[in-house]
């Protein structure tokens, strides 16, 4: 028995008129009643009475009406399964470097779920350049890296940019001001060389004056977290992009040292592979989505 048909019977008992029924549903008084006509066929039986007053069921209309009732919640309870299932498998990959995956998107995601939760968010953390092959060999929905992209082939646009901060541990004997010749005098702990933020750093040093060479660096750590570390206990100054220092500074673990004509931005963009079909709707408008919201949320 078609389903539909079900539907409009109950809504029939549940109004006691095909008329009212009949408008409620976008449909002519002639179609329903031939419905009825056709579920009464099927089933051998009469299930309405039909008066100036509208109708009421036989005996035999109780029944179907009852299990009809339970026929269609069981159907609804399919669809909801159904949509359960095709809403679960949806899956967005993001490839990211370091500190945007640490400190960037994390709330940016918070918000993705609040907005689609349909998708399950696969997040990978790697260096720039890796995150531009992956998404170049097609595995990944989107990327974000520190810098213009290398890989002319993608897709590119920039979404945000942080600026590159000089900090020391808040108990450490440094003033909150420094010339470019003072900045000789402490030790430092910096980003390993292969690391893009150090790359752009030591250029940027370099352009205004200060010879990386004779910087007194006590060593050089892979992770950011490790320099905060050694920072916060008064090891030496620290560069740090702001958005990875903004918890310490509010703790007053870290503070910020002012020096002479030292304004250094890092961009980032986001990177996408170009479609050799149309993309699914809804991970093109969770693609825009991310592209919009980023710069707001970050953490």
């Amino acid at each position: 028995m078609n389903i539909s048909y079900l539907h409009q019977f109950v809504e029939v008992v549940k109004l006691g008129s095909i008329s009212k029924a009949a408008e409620k549903n976008h449909l002519s008084q002639s179609a329903l009643s031939q419905q009825i006509k056709l579920m009464e066929q099927s089933l051998n039986s009469t299930l309405l009475e039909r008066s100036n007053r509208g109708v009421t069921l036989t005996e035999t209309g109780e029944i179907v009406y009852k299990e009809a009732l339970k026929m269609l919640n069981i159907y609804n309870q399919m669809l909801q399964e159904i949509d359960h299932v095709q809403n679960q498998s949806k899956v967005f990959q993001i490839f990211s470097t370091p500190s945007v995956c640490d400190y960037a998107l994390p709330c940016t995601i918070y918000h993705i779920k609040e907005k689609h939760p349909q998708f399950t968010i696969k997040l990978y953390t790697m260096p720039s350049r890796l995150v531009e092959d992956n998404i170049a060999c097609g595995q990944g929905n989107i990327g974000f890296v520190s810098g213009e992209p290398e890989n002319k082939t993608l897709i590119s646009k920039r979404v945000f940019s942080d600026h590159i901060c000089l900090v020391a541990g808040t108990d450490m004997p440094v003033p909150n001001r420094l010339s470019k010749n003072e900045l000789y005098r402490y030790p430092l702990i910096m980003l390993n060389p292969s690391q893009y933020t150090r790359r752009i750093l030591d250029k940027y040093l370099t352009q205004i004056g200060i010879q990386v060479s004779k910087l007194k660096i006590l060593y050089s750590l892979d992770s950011i977290e490790s320099i905060k570390s050694s920072a916060t206990r008064g090891f030496g100054l620290a560069f740090l992009p702001y958005m990875t220092i903004k918890k310490e500074l509010y703790n007053k673990q870290l503070s910020l040292i002012d020096m002479e004509d030292f304004k250094l931005e890092n961009p980032f963009y986001m990177v996408s592979k170009p479609l050799t079909e149309p993309p699914d709707k809804d991970v093109r408008k969770l693609s825009t989505y991310i592209e919009k919201i980023l710069a707001e949320t970050i953490c």
